[in-house]
Formats: structure tokens, C-alpha cells, sequence
């Protein structure tokens, strides 16, 4: 895939995020290079530059004032250095669960960045299907979600509550957390047939977990290292 100047923004926040004293555009190149691993054109020299197509559109993050980084002031460029600010750290907060969640389900950035720009808070629950569209993205399952918090419903008087450490909604919230609980779906759709699962909803629902949003979190926090709902379990207990 070739990316865009946008597709470059959530990424960059996140490794801003991280970074203590700021990060140098170089700095920022490299370690964006690191994370996104860009292939194809984007890797290629502009003819009469230095600089990669990927890197140039990194460049343009800051040349490019109209871009959202600066424009909405989620980061400031002083002296050579990049720093996010706190609108910056509040966007992260709101968006970076539904962020790694797509990007642990296999969603390209392109796909997550266009799914983090919309009113989309809620976790997102997958089949696993495929369509192909400009960008590969896994079909939702809207019934799954519906059919799982009903079933839970029922078996718990009317009462949703996280699988790991028992917080419900509705008791601290009131009114307010009636019917909320996050799903959290234990099989990574990533590894899912192409095709998508074939199975029973009856069947599914066995597969997600209600959670808080507290311990869904910590379930994702490491991309590369997803906790089970039973590891989660034994580090709250210890």
C-alpha cells in the first residue's frame, strides 16, 4: 500500500507519546519507517532528492501546516523537535483503543485511519468475512455484539459485568451504564479464514468475553503479546 500524509498522523502521535523530550523529523522518519514498514513506491528515491517518497511525506507533516497534526494542534514543531500536546495526549486516550484493536484484527493504516476519524467509540466486533474494497477490511458484526449482550442479559438478572475483575456499569454509573459492557472477542479475526467464520451464533457467542473498558485495554496493550481473559484473571489475583 502506498501511504498518505493522514495515514502518517496516529502513528506519529503514538511515538510522540512515547517520546520524553520530543523527537527531530529524522528521528520521527525512522522510527515511523520501524513501525509502518513501507514497501513498494513509497521506498523509492525522488529523482534530484535525498529523501525516500515515505519520507518526504513525513517532512511534509510539518511543511504542510494544513495537515490535522498541526492544524487541530495535536503536536507543535519548535526548534527541530516534535512534541504532542495535550489535545494531542486527549486524542490519543479516545482513539488509541479502537486504533490497536483494528490494527491487532489485521486493518491496514490506511483502513484504521479513516475508521478512527469517525464516531466510532465502541469496541469492534468481527465475523472475520473479507470484502475487498480499495483496502481489505473485516465485515462487522453489528448481531454478534446484539446477541452476545442479550445472552448475557439473561443469564446475569439484567445485569452486564466484566468477566476479569466483576465491574458493573450500571451499579457505579446508574442509569447512565445500563446495557454497556465492551465485547471482547478471544480468537484474533486476523487468523480467521478469509471466507469468515462459518459458525452459529450460538457458537460465537461462546467466543467473546464481556469486559470494562479498564481490562479490555489491558487485554490489547501489547500488540505483540495479547493477554487471554485467563491471564488477565491471574495478574488481578496475585
Amino acid at each position: 500500500m502506498v501511504y498518505s500524509e493522514n495515514d502518517l498522523i496516529f502513528p506519529a502521535l503514538q511515538l510522540l507519546n512515547q517520546a520524553e523530550h520530543g523527537l527531530s523529523t529524522s528521528e520521527l522518519i525512522k522510527q515511523l519507517i520501524e513501525l509502518l514498514k513501507p514497501e513498494g513506491h513509497d521506498i523509492e528515491i525522488i529523482k534530484g532528492r535525498k529523501d525516500t517518497y515515505f519520507s518526504q511525506k513525513v517532512r511534509n507533516l510539518k511543511s504542510h501546516n494544513n495537515t490535522l497534526l498541526l492544524k487541530k494542534g495535536l503536536a507543535i514543531y519548535i526548534s527541530g523537535y516534535w512534541s504532542i500536546t495535550p489535545t494531542g495526549r486527549r486524542y490519543l486516550m479516545e482513539n488509541e483503543p479502537l486504533y490497536d484493536s483494528l490494527r491487532e484484527q489485521g486493518f491496514d493504516e490506511k483502513a484504521i485511519s479513516q475508521e478512527v476519524e469517525k464516531d466510532f467509540k465502541d469496541i469492534v466486533i468481527e465475523e472475520g468475512t473479507l470484502i475487498i474494497k480499495d483496502v481489505k477490511q473485516r465485515k462487522r458484526s453489528d448481531k454478534l455484539r446484539e446477541m452476545a449482550i442479550k445472552d448475557l442479559i439473561q443469564k446475569n438478572n439484567g445485569e452486564l459485568i466484566c468477566e476479569v475483575c466483576a465491574f458493573n456499569f450500571l451499579k457505579k454509573y446508574g442509569e447512565r451504564g445500563r446495557g454497556y459492557i465492551e465485547i471482547h472477542h478471544k480468537e484474533m479475526v486476523s487468523e480467521m479464514d478469509i471466507h469468515g467464520n462459518k459458525q452459529s451464533l450460538g457458537d460465537a457467542i461462546k467466543k467473546v468475553a464481556p469486559l470494562c473498558s479498564n481490562c479490555h485495554r489491558m487485554i490489547h496493550r501489547n500488540r505483540d503479546k495479547m493477554l487471554s481473559v485467563e491471564d488477565l484473571k491471574k495478574i488481578l489475583q496475585a
